[in-house]
């Protein structure tokens, strides 16, 4: 194994282990709190400026998570309208990349989508909050500057996990 596959392999592991232990909730009772949702707002966490000189923009990103969801027939939710909506749902798309110290000419990426909503504790209906009722582990991996739809494509790969548990929680 070269030099850099090895330093590679050491990061990947190392991230994969990070990340792990990160429950999924996409689960028969997760998927339950999808039942009735119509809409969701959509927000982009900041990316590195790497991915945005190499066309991964917190605005193209944007873009592509709510054309997808219009395919799908869930529609977007501006941020007003969203404040207005019940349980406020907010798909939440995490992408981090990163040049590698070891293999400057490689990418390490994390790809997280999930799914918050308003919730009330059932002691206490008065209080209310904001928890996350969706998710899947993140996804993690390597990509050449030249391949950056390698990242992309896990992006498309985490809101199509969405939609299909959103479909199978609301089948009509």
């Amino acid at each position: 194994m070269g030099r850099v596959s090895a330093a590679m392999a050491g990061i990947v592991a190392l991230l994969t282990g990070l990340v792990s232990p990160v429950p999924a909730l996409d689960t028969p009772n997760e998927r339950i709190t999808l039942v009735g949702l119509t809409g969701v707002h959509v927000v982009v966490y900041d990316t590195s400026t790497e991915g945005d000189r190499d066309g991964l923009t917190r605005a193209s990103l944007q873009a592509e998570l709510e054309k997808r969801l219009r395919l799908a027939g869930l529609r977007p939710l501006g941020a007003t309208e969203a404040l207005r909506s019940a349980g406020r749902p907010t798909l939440e798309l995490r992408l981090n990349l990163a040049r590698s110290r070891q293999a400057h000419q490689l990418y390490v990426y994390s790809v997280d989508l999930a799914l918050r909503q308003q919730i009330q504790l059932a002691r206490a209906r008065t209080l209310e909050s904001f928890a996350i009722t969706w998710s899947e582990p993140p996804e993690v991996g390597t990509a050449e500057p030249a391949h950056l739809s390698v990242v992309l494509e896990a992006v498309r790969a985490k809101v199509d996990q969405f939609i299909a548990a959103w479909r199978a929680a609301n089948p009509d």
